[in-house]
């Protein structure tokens, strides 16, 4: 998956649990993610944002 746009729904791991998310920017490699987690823990250490790799990102379908 490359090249997909700015808004595009995606699925992606963080820390082994599934997550879904939105592209807030595109990077050479890899995607800058927003997303929501109920997860209190993951709330406190990515703020609702991380960057992820494009060979880990798959779009919704």
């Amino acid at each position: 998956m490359h090249g997909e746009e700015i808004g595009t729904q995606v699925h992606f791991k963080l820390e082994g649990q599934p997550h879904v998310g939105t592209i807030a920017k595109a990077y050479t490699n890899a995607y800058l993610i927003e997303f929501e987690s109920t997860d209190p823990e993951i709330v406190d250490k990515y703020h609702n944002k991380v960057i992820i790799s494009q060979k880990q990102v798959q779009a919704v379908k």
